[in-house]
């Protein structure tokens, strides 16, 4: 059985507002960019890294959840975009576990510390506000014993490939709300998460990483 729960969110306006205007194009752009880019390896790979009772963050229109593998339980997944939800709802339709659905910002997520064995996210801390603020939510309700699991695209360490990211980026937050040049993994270890395997692909900008939540204080 499927639900979309709508409590109150203080999700970003403008961000919502546009994945809500491109939410009927969105999987045709992002088919093309999952096969020219190689990023439907790395959604399988995460479909693989998932189990338990998981939780996706900004699940967009869904497209991670074919790969999800018998060792998922139950799937939860948030976004700001009730556009997209609604695709994710369509996608879900299809397949054979139920998915629970609910308008969440990131930032704040409504569910209590240590509810999931694994939070994912994947394509989406590039376009939250504050990233930083998101990891600790992600962290916060993850199991401490559970795992976390970040499907990113960030700045290449390759020079002339930052140089073209950092160029490209004001128009991707113009058209996209995207931060096409953030350093989301380094963020993330700047915040005591645990690397336990990355995955680099396309000159180090897409990276798909299974960490460890902060230990709790």
């Amino acid at each position: 059985m499927m639900s979309i729960d709508d409590p109150r969110s203080s999700a970003p306006r403008r961000v919502a507002a546009i994945y809500d205007r491109i939410a009927p194009e969105y999987d045709r752009l992002e088919s093309f960019s999952d096969r020219a880019l190689g990023t439907r390896r790395l959604r399988a790979a995460l479909g693989e890294a998932v189990r338990g009772d998981v939780l996706e963050v900004a699940i967009g229109s869904g497209r991670n959840l074919p790969f999800y593998g018998p060792a998922v339980t139950s799937v939860t997944g948030v976004d700001i975009s009730r556009g997209m939800l609604a695709m994710t709802a369509a996608q879900a339709k299809e397949l054979v576990r139920p998915v629970r659905l609910a308008v969440m910002n990131a930032e704040r997520l409504g569910f209590a510390d240590a509810s999931f064995d694994t939070v994912a996210t994947s394509l989406s801390l590039c376009t939250v506000p504050d990233p930083a603020a998101a990891l600790r939510e992600i962290a916060r309700v993850c199991k401490p014993e559970g795992r976390v699991v970040l499907l990113e695209h960030v700045r290449s360490p390759v020079r002339p490939i930052a140089w073209l990211q950092r160029k490209m980026t004001p128009g991707q937050v113009r058209r996209l709300g995207c931060h096409f040049d953030r350093e989301t993994i380094d963020l993330a270890r700047s915040l005591d998460f645990g690397i336990v395997s990355e995955r680099k692909r396309l000159f180090g900008i897409f990276r798909l990483v299974i960490a460890t939540p902060p230990a709790r204080q």
